[in-house]
Order: C-alpha cells, then sequence, then structure tokens
C-alpha cells in the first residue's frame, strides 16, 4: 500500500482522463506528483491545480530521460495515449507499445511498488455483432476492432510481461468516458458535434461512465493490492442513439436522425476522407468508426462493484451537469471546461 507521500509518476496528465486523475491526486493529499508533459501539450485543463504538482517535460519513447525521471518512483500511472480514429496507425502502435515497454522495463530494474495501467474497453476487442463482454475475454482482431483498441491491447501485453516478471500491476479499461474537457478532443467532442448538429447515428450500444469515476478508481488503486487485475469500468449500457438524444435534449438541440448503416459505410466514410482532404483537417467518421460503432456491445461491471466497491455516478446526472458546464462555457468562446 503507497502512502500520501509516496512518489507518483503520471503520463498524459494534460489529456481529459488523466488530467482529473492529477485532479484526483491533489484532491487525496498526495504531496509528491510528478505529471509528464509533451513540449506542445496544452495545459489548460490543469492550470488551476498546476503549482501543486511537479511539471516534467519529455517523452515516454525517450529511455534515458525516462531513466532519470523515475529514479526513487514508487508508482507509476500510465495514461498516456494517442486517441484517434484518424491517427497515424504506426505512430500510434509505437507510443503504445514501445512506450509502455520503456516504463515497465525500467520500473522493472527500479524499485516500483505500483503500476497502473489506464487501457480501455477497445482493448478487450469486439468479435460479434452482438456480445456481452467481461474483462476474461481477448482482442479477437475481428472487423469490428479499430487501430486504437489494438494499440491499446498491445501495450497491456507489455504490461503483462511485467508482471510475469514481478511488477505489481493492475489494468483498468474503462468504455467511454463522458465528462466535461477540451470540447474538440476526445470523448469529451461528443457534447460540441451534437450541439453543432451532428446528422448521422450508430446502430450500436457501448458502455458509458463518468470521468471522475474513472479518476478516482485509478487513485483508490493506489491504496489496494490488486496485483495482476484488470478491471472494466463502465456505469451503464446504452445504445448510441438513445445517448445522443438524451444528450441533445440537454442541448437543446435537435438530435441526429440518419442512420450510420453499415451498408453505406464505404460511401460515408469516402466522402468524409474527400472533404477532410480539402478542408484540411480530420475525418469525424472513418470506416473504423462505423463498424466499431455498429455492434451491440455491453459490459460488464460486476468485478468493479464487488471488488472495488465502486459506486458509479448516474449518467442522467453526468449528462445533465456536462452539458450544463458546455452551454455556459463553448458558445461564450470557452473550449474546455472541467466539473
Amino acid at each position: 500500500m503507497l502512502s500520501k507521500t509516496s512518489k507518483i509518476f503520471i503520463t498524459g496528465s494534460t489529456g481529459f482522463l488523466g488530467s482529473y486523475i492529477v485532479r484526483q491526486l491533489v484532491s487525496d493529499g498526495f504531496i509528491d506528483v510528478i505529471c509528464l508533459k509533451r513540449e506542445s501539450s496544452e495545459s489548460e485543463l490543469v492550470d488551476d491545480i498546476a503549482e501543486r504538482v511537479q511539471w516534467v517535460t519529455g517523452d515516454i519513447l525517450d529511455i534515458p530521460l525516462m531513466e532519470k525521471l523515475l529514479e526513487g518512483v514508487d508508482c507509476i500511472i500510465h495514461a498516456a495515449a494517442i486517441v484517434s480514429h484518424s491517427a497515424n496507425k504506426n505512430k500510434m502502435l509505437q507510443t503504445a507499445m514501445d512506450g509502455t515497454a520503456n516504463l515497465i522495463n525500467i520500473a522493472l530494474s527500479g524499485n516500483v511498488k505500483k503500476f497502473i495501467y489506464i487501457s480501455s474497453v477497445a482493448a478487450i476487442g469486439r468479435g460479434k455483432p452482438v456480445e456481452h463482454i467481461t474483462e476474461k475475454q481477448i482482442f479477437s482482431h475481428s472487423k469490428y476492432d479499430t487501430t486504437y483498441g489494438l494499440a491499446k491491447f498491445l501495450a497491456e501485453q507489455e504490461v503483462w510481461r511485467g508482471h510475469a516478471e514481478g511488477l505489481n500491476v493492475t489494468i483498468l479499461n474503462p468504455s467511454m468516458i463522458l465528462g466535461p474537457g477540451k470540447w474538440d478532443k476526445s470523448s469529451t467532442q461528443i457534447f460540441k458535434k451534437l450541439y453543432l448538429g451532428m446528422k448521422y447515428y450508430p446502430d450500436g450500444s457501448t458502455g458509458w461512465v463518468d470521468v471522475r469515476d474513472v479518476a478516482g478508481v485509478a487513485v483508490r488503486c493506489l491504496d489496494e493490492d490488486f496485483n495482476g487485475e484488470r478491471f472494466i469500468i463502465s456505469a451503464e449500457n446504452h445504445k448510441y442513439r438513445s445517448m445522443f438524444e438524451r444528450i441533445s435534449k440537454k442541448l437543446g438541440v435537435k438530435p441526429p436522425s440518419k442512420l450510420l448503416s453499415q451498408n453505406y459505410a464505404w460511401v460515408i466514410w469516402r466522402l468524409e476522407a474527400i472533404k477532410s482532404f480539402f478542408k484540411g483537417d480530420k475525418p469525424t467518421v472513418t470506416k473504423e468508426t462505423i463498424f466499431s460503432t455498429s455492434v451491440l456491445s455491453t459490459y460488464d461491471n460486476t468485478k468493479s462493484i464487488n471488488y472495488l466497491n465502486v459506486q458509479y455516478t448516474s449518467l442522467e446526472k453526468t449528462i445533465t451537469e456536462s452539458c450544463g458546464i458546455f452551454l455556459d462555457t463553448y458558445p461564450k468562446g470557452k473550449n474546455y471546461a472541467t466539473f
């Protein structure tokens, strides 16, 4: 078990989930928190608490630097990731595999007591059109899986290798995370896209969870010895359409009305690719997103409730609060916010 004076090192600290983990660490009284950020990282989500932690600039692919920064660290919370369906796939895979391997190797050679990896339900995979998913399932490389899911899966393999070599590890697999953040990044952009008028909705379903719940579980794992365990962190299972309708209602806009059908997937994603090419931005809809969101996936949170005693925030509360914060910020020109 770690104490409030333990030295905690966190990657991805300026990102959506990472910033909430940093907030939770500070709120819970941890006094020696080291936050890694890239040179290009934007810090808006943590500016108000920046002075309460130590910041270091670098990249997890830089082995000599990581060896220096991790000296004397008691726990690593690895939350860094490239979250995109349209990013450079090779870069996404390299960052996930090599970066995680670097951290694991350094943790094994040092005196790191705990390694917490923030993965995703995408790493568990989606093997069937209709499927109830538990922690026991393994990534299947099906057409319903994504490069992001593969990257997380491969990173998990490095974590399991570390465990086999004696490292105390815990893996968390959150589902679709909701909450305020940067309104044009990660899953937070759902609110912005619906507000501006999203036309299509996918036919599938997935798990959904409040960002505060995921951050809380990550920090709680510092106090518990769940060595070699993985946990699905998910509050409720809902279809995309119903969630989009609920969010749209709170935002006071019309919900998407057109089904994003697999039958027309090849037309839609190619049109999106062409439009994005000429606009110079990343496509909203890709071949991967169409297939991965067409699956009726439900995620079993029984283990997280029984082992971690998680009391999940209701999605109605999450949606209501997030939409209220969005309406108080984005229409007024502020492109980010936090709970």
